[in-house]
């Protein structure tokens, strides 16, 4: 595999890849023409903030199958483009979150006690003790916007320094914020209250986003502030209005903030120069343990992905934190075989989905419908379809999914995976089970309980139930020289309609199907590669 790299990777991570003799690596690179040279042999694209993954890129890399992000931010990555190219987008969203509640605390106590101004008086030869007077954090309020990863681990070393905290969040887990304290309140009451404004969210905009959002502390949210409060930002430029930040630290309105990140960097202007302004070069994730844990995150979920072994922080899977995909894994299995059984044996363009999960199963839902979709739709276009694009390209095509309940009475199967399709007036259902073991079974087909294994070349008889028909098969298969490894029989009724799901060893050519319909008995034959 070839893997691109094309920003800075810390020595961690480059230790990592040199070590496999499986992979060829290239980058870092300087230029962007260089990045476009080296992408057509890529499988996976490693980058930092500085590569713009933008269509053009996109369109150089016909093999990339990641696209990994060495940090929490994806505002670089047209993300909407790589999922329908169904390329796996992931990030390292974790790996930093320790370094930056750190760096927050520490741009806030050297704002509240002057420690630059001390700092450089001591360095010009003056000792100015009694000149120089802060505050102290304990007792006072502080105010998070984000209560998220980053907010919630700020939020546990504001209560630790004795601090009251308020959190701003439309998200926020309210039991989890009561058990530790923390008190969740409407943004215009936590600007009122809060004597320490702290940023710890990202903005929703990004670089390909044709609306931004406004700023989150615009004009209007400066005058709503408590007088004398103090901001942090070590988190993310483009959530603070720069102008009216200026403004409020020149009226007074704000005794002081503490900058970290700058909507064009290195900042220019009034506003790194105020007097009531700390400033810090875009250190917040530059600590040691960070880098070298981003940068080994990093580089194991890209090659777990591209193995198909983990897809640990992809962001454009519907995978759920709380069920690794070990557990999820023969889940989808099982449904990307129902959906190709499904999608091959429909007798027209597919325009509803129904999922149903049983037992244990019920929360893979989103996971699970988006591989079904990956094993059913076939693009005009013959672009390839996988877990990523799926759910956009049947969106495209007017694939309609749908959560439903009791499509099937399966009493004996617990933990089924149940899928409805309907295209024009007609409907099919199947339904199958994973064993203690892992394996896939299908136990339901169209109307027959079955018991057979969803996998390889799989002609599907539907007949009458009478004498003669396992014969007549059997003998036309041994003529082509066509092994049968495994048959499968179902039936309505004695002599009714009957069902007959024949694994085989080798495709059945289209000429066998012709003759096998030929037979009075038989009404349809079809093959299917699961």
């Amino acid at each position: 595999m070839h893997l691109l790299i094309s920003d800075h990777l810390p020595p961690a991570g480059w230790d990592l890849l040199r070590a496999d003799p499986t992979l060829t690596l290239s980058g870092p690179f300087t230029a962007r023409a260089q990045t476009l040279a080296a992408l057509p042999t890529a499988d996976a694209l490693l980058i930092r903030s500085t590569t713009l993954v933008d269509e053009d890129l996109l369109h150089a890399a016909p093999r990339l199958k990641v696209i990994a992000r060495a940090g929490a931010r994806l505002d670089n990555v047209d993300l909407d483009a790589a999922t329908r190219k169904g390329i796996l987008v992931l990030n390292a969203p974790d790996a930093n979150l320790l370094a930056i509640a750190e760096h927050t605390f520490a741009l806030l106590l050297a704002l509240a006690r002057h420690i630059p101004q001390g700092h450089n008086a001591v360095h010009a030869g003056r000792w100015p003790r009694h000149d120089i007077l802060g505050f102290q954090l304990h007792g006072k309020t502080m105010g998070i916007l984000g209560f998220g990863r980053l907010g919630k681990e700020i939020a546990a070393r504001a209560r630790a320094f004795g601090m009251t905290v308020l959190a701003y969040d439309p998200y926020a887990d309210l039991s989890f914020a009561r058990e530790r304290d923390v008190e969740i309140t409407g943004f215009s009451e936590l600007l009122a209250r809060a004597d320490i404004l702290v940023l710890a969210t990202a903005p929703t905009s990004t670089r390909f986003d044709p609306t931004p959002a406004d700023p989150l502390l615009s004009a209007d949210a400066f005058q709503q502030v408590k007088p004398g409060a103090i901001l942090i930002n070590a988190a993310h430029a483009g959530l603070v209005d720069e102008t009216a930040l200026l403004a409020a630290l020149d009226a007074g309105t704000l005794a002081g903030a503490a900058l970290d990140v700058f909507d064009t960097e290195p900042p220019t202007g009034r506003l790194p120069a105020h007097p009531r302004v700390l400033v810090t070069p875009h250190l917040n994730q530059n600590t040691v343990e960070s880098q070298t844990t981003t940068s080994l995150q990093i580089v194991r979920d890209t090659l777990a992905a591209l193995r198909g072994h983990d897809y640990r922080n992809v962001v454009n899977l519907p995978f759920d934190d709380r069920i690794p995909y070990t557990t999820a894994k023969p889940y989808l299995h099982l449904a990307t075989r129902l959906g190709k059984l499904l999608g091959q044996t429909a007798d027209g363009w597919i325009t509803r989905m129904e999922v149903e999960l049983l037992g244990d199963a019920r929360d893979l839902v989103r996971p699970v419908a988006a591989t079904l979709l990956a094993g059913m739709i076939r693009p005009a276009n013959g672009s390839p379809v996988n877990w990523v694009n799926a759910p956009v390209l049947a969106h495209e095509q007017g694939l309609i999914t749908a959560q439903a309940k009791h499509l099937l009475d399966l009493p004996d199967y617990p933990n089924a995976l149940i899928c409805r399709v309907a295209w024009g007036s007609e409907a099919r259902t199947v339904a199958g089970v994973l064993f203690a073991n892992g394996e896939a079974r299908l136990v339901h087909y169209d109307g027959f309980s079955i018991d057979a294994p969803p996998e390889g070349f799989v002609l599907i008889l539907e007949n009458d139930d009478v004498p003669g028909v396992i014969g007549k098969v059997g003998t036309r298969l041994g003529r082509a020289g066509i092994n049968i490894a495994n048959w499968r029989y179902g039936r309505e009724t004695r002599g009714g309609r009957a069902l007959s799901f024949i694994s085989l060893d080798a495709r059945a050519p289209k000429e066998l199907l012709r003759e096998l319909e030929n037979e009075p008995e038989i009404r349809r034959a079809r093959l299917v590669q699961l």
